[in-house]
């Protein structure tokens, strides 16, 4: 899901913890009983029909929804996921065909029901048979968008969406094959997850579309689309080196809108190509479109198959703005990523998110950084990583793995440390480890799990295994997933003996002063240090206090505590150290010198660099190459105007000494 979902992640997560906290007991379970995190798995799913009739112009939907599951021991009570459904009958078949009605009750406000039979169920294969009606929800499940005259449907069932369109397992572990029918008006389009196998008369102005059986799927990835849409064919994309057959492809945009998909359309085969071969698997669908939603709250939803979008992100053209067109590659990537991971691979619950997420995130980047240079995506994404560390340097901060407990967990999983800091821990490994070694892991996770589910360690032991030290690379790995915070280190170069330099490093937790955050952690950080005199030299530093010798035998003119800035920490150099690098600036890449602007705020939130120390150290910023460099300092300066300097209007002035020769003073004000 793009990660414009987030915004709101929060504010549903309050809102359904204060609507459950609101709400009176629906049934006479006790709370203790309602399962609101992971159902039971003494009933599972290995099965599921789905067929929906629905009229955009009409105010509700009604469905039938089968599911074939195993019943591990007799009870009389079943468990599953549904909000807000009108239940006209429901029943379950048991072995041997005897039918027994099923009492259906919602018994708790984030959607669990309570299918109660009147004599006990037994063990064995049984069939669950619910017919029900469903009210459109409000951007989320099966929901109603008007953008001119017509009415369309279209889905977002991601994270809780899907019990809203129908009752079932709506859990991401619950993976199974789907048949999905769609009963709709005989003017209207219908796409679902697979292509269209069958077209049959429905009776009263209606059609019945039947669609391919799925591959193994969670409810959360089944989608679906009705209304009066202009369906674009595009070629095929052809076979390739992976791919051994074409892939059908289609745009989807609202009536009189489909001319506008040109430019989506005609580069989605690079994309598609360039992960094909980073993961060494086809496309693991029969067939992708992409459809263009009038009204998309979430930004973007990976759907197996039938990938949705804000409109605004596939409806352009080549004459369109730069930041639309990185709007559209960025999002589109990472969408695409999806496919293998989470789609392809699924994490059994929630709490696992981020392999979901940070891997979309990493992985469109580096795929668009190859497409598109210019549009530097490196440099994206690690202001996205710094932006990860300003939260993550909070005492109210969590981990990537953080546990989810119920649904009043799971939206708040959406948020800057899945994607950004996810996405940054992954390319620092990947630099550590090695670019072809981290990808044969990636290979090795994902035909190792295909078409099931797979934890975060199943991740970071295949990747781990792949690299020259297994067992300390799965402990660092998981150290940084399954501890919050930001680790400092602190670095001095060490020329005691010029012909053997080093740098002496001390790590602890970054906390600004007068954080209340508990520190005393210890990560296993992949160090890599670049000077003057030789590329980067990298070591896994998992003590308190590491030597890291330097090479070339002459004592560097300069040394850069983060190579590359590859790694997700902050560093604070010794003042003679952060003297040398500031006066070497120029020989940083545009990425390091990004990285000094940032090791600047760390120690002037730490105490260790005074004001007068940070404006000085800052001036070499101005000449930077990226212009987040440039203006990294600013919000900083502003502060120190409007807060320590006691006639911000005559200070303001000085501060153009910091401005590159090629812009104009700044009006001398107090925001200067």
């Amino acid at each position: 899901m793009s990660t414009t979902f987030r915004a709101n992640a929060l504010c549903r997560a309050m809102a359904f913890a204060i609507a459950a906290i609101a709400a009176a007991p629906l049934a006479a379970q006790t709370d203790a009983e309602v399962p609101t995190g992971r159902l039971p798995r003494s009933v599972e799913p290995s099965h599921r029909t789905l067929e929906l009739r629905i009229d955009p112009e009409t105010a509700r939907m009604q469905g039938r929804a089968g599911m074939d599951v195993d019943v591990e021991r007799p009870t009389e009570r079943l468990w599953l996921h549904g909000r807000d459904l009108d239940i006209a009958r429901a029943a379950i078949v048991v072995e041997g065909g005897e039918r027994l009605p099923l009492k259906v009750e919602q018994v708790h406000v984030s959607g669990v029901l309570a299918l109660t039979a009147p004599t006990e169920i037994p063990a064995g294969r049984a069939r669950i048979e619910i017919e029900y009606a469903a009210p459109y929800g409000q951007l989320q499940g099966a929901y109603k968008v008007r953008p001119d005259s017509n009415d369309y449907v279209v889905t977002q069932m991601e994270p809780l969406g899907a019990r809203n369109a129908f009752p079932g397992f709506d859990e991401p572990s619950f993976k199974t094959p789907w048949d999905i029918s769609l009963v709709v008006p005989q003017d209207q389009v219908a796409v679902a997850n697979t292509r269209q196998v069958a077209e049959e008369d429905a009776g009263g102005g209606f059609k019945r579309l039947r669609f391919a059986r799925t591959e193994a799927l969670p409810s959360y990835l089944i989608a679906f689309a009705v209304g009066p849409w202009d369906v674009v064919d595009a070629p095929d994309l052809p076979p390739n080196a992976v791919r051994e057959v074409p892939l059908p492809l289609r745009g989807i945009a609202a009536e009189g809108r489909g001319g506008e998909l040109d430019y989506a359309l005609a580069h989605t085969g690079a994309i598609v190509d360039a992960l094909e071969t980073y993961f060494d698997i086809p496309y693991p669908f029969d067939k992708l479109d992409i459809l263009a939603a009038p009204d998309f709250w979430a930004g973007a939803m990976e759907n197996a198959g039938l990938i949705v979008y804000r409109d605004s992100l596939l409806l352009l053209d080549e004459d369109s703005g730069t930041r639309q067109k990185q709007a559209y590659w960025g999002v589109h990537a990472h969408e695409l990523a999806h496919q293998w991971f989470g789609n392809l691979v699924t994490m059994p619950w929630w709490n696992d998110l981020w392999l979901n997420e940070a891997f979309a995130t990493w992985m469109g980047n580096k795929i668009v950084g190859q497409l598109q240079p210019g549009f530097h995506t490196d440099r994206g994404l690690l202001e996205g990583a710094y932006g990860a560390m300003a939260a993550d340097s909070l005492a109210s901060t969590r981990r990537i793995g953080e546990p989810v407990h119920d649904f009043t967990d799971v939206s708040a999983a959406f948020d800057g440390i899945t994607y950004q800091k996810g996405g940054a821990v992954l390319a620092m490994f990947e630099r550590f480890i090695g670019e072809d070694a981290f990808r044969q892991g990636v290979r090795d996770y994902l035909r190792a799990h295909a078409r099931g589910n797979a934890t975060a360690q199943d991740l970071i032991a295949a990747v781990a295994a792949r690299s020259d030290d297994p067992a300390r690379v799965r402990a660092a790995f998981a150290g940084y997933i399954d501890q919050p915070g930001v680790p400092l280190l602190k670095a001095a170069l060490d020329c005691d003996d010029p012909a053997a330099p080093a740098l002496q490093v001390e790590q602890s937790r970054f906390l600004p002063l007068g954080s209340r955050a508990q520190g005393g952690q210890q990560w296993g950080i992949p160090v890599c240090v670049r000077t003057d005199g030789a590329g980067p030299t990298c070591q896994l530093v998992s003590e308190a206090r590491a030597r890291i010798a330097l090479p070339g035998g002459r004592c560097p003119a300069f040394v850069m505590p983060n190579a590359g800035a590859n790694g997700y920490y902050r560093f604070d150099l010794a003042a003679d150290d952060r003297a040398a690098l500031a006066a070497n600036f120029d020989r940083l890449d545009p990425r390091e010198q990004r990285a000094f602007a940032d090791s600047l705020d760390a120690a002037y939130q730490t105490g260790t660099l005074d004001t007068a120390g940070f404006l000085a150290a800052a001036a070499p910023l101005a000449g930077a190459e990226a212009r987040q460099t440039v203006t990294a300092p600013f919000a900083r300066i502003e502060w120190i105007l409007e807060t320590l300097v006691d006639d911000p209007a005559t200070a303001a002035p000085r501060s153009r000494g910091c401005s590159p020769p090629a812009m104009p003073p700044p009006r001398p004000t107090s925001r200067s």
